[in-house]
């Protein structure tokens, strides 16, 4: 049986949500994603997460330098949440949903971020790790 395969392209971050239709999603990079459309890498099995309908959101960051990176956070949509992010500054980057997941992603210095997802709030410091100061 085939599987339905809807992609979500984030291009300020480089990278993409897929969603599949058996209730299966990912989170990849440009480049892994030209592979497999060329036929040049098969993703694993293990590549995709069973949608699990927890509102834990995940991030990626950009640079520590203090000057502006892509910064992103995505994460599963549990029932009908609407999630919302509101960065340390007070502005509120575009949210995008696939199937059941979303994704957020804005360019600016390293900031906090405050994910609202169906009842639950979650800080993201985006702080410098431990191991680079």
């Amino acid at each position: 049986m085939a599987r339905h395969i809807a992609t979500l392209h984030l291009p300020g971050s480089g990278r993409l949500l897929q969603w599949r239709s058996d209730g299966c999603w990912r989170e990849l990079n440009d480049a892994q994603h030209r592979a497999e459309l060329d036929g040049s890498h098969l993703p694993a099995a293990e590549e995709w997460v069973r949608w699990s309908g927890l509102s834990r959101p995940q991030a990626r960051g950009g640079g520590w330098d203090g000057g502006p990176a892509w910064w992103l956070v995505h994460g599963e949509l549990p029932g009908r949440a609407t999630p919302s992010v509101v960065l340390a500054d007070g502005s509120r980057p575009p949210v995008r949903s696939l199937g059941r997941v979303w994704a957020c992603e804005w360019f600016s210095p390293a900031q906090a971020a405050t994910v609202r997802v169906a009842g639950e709030q979650f800080t993201l410091p985006f702080a410098e790790p431990y191991y680079r100061r």
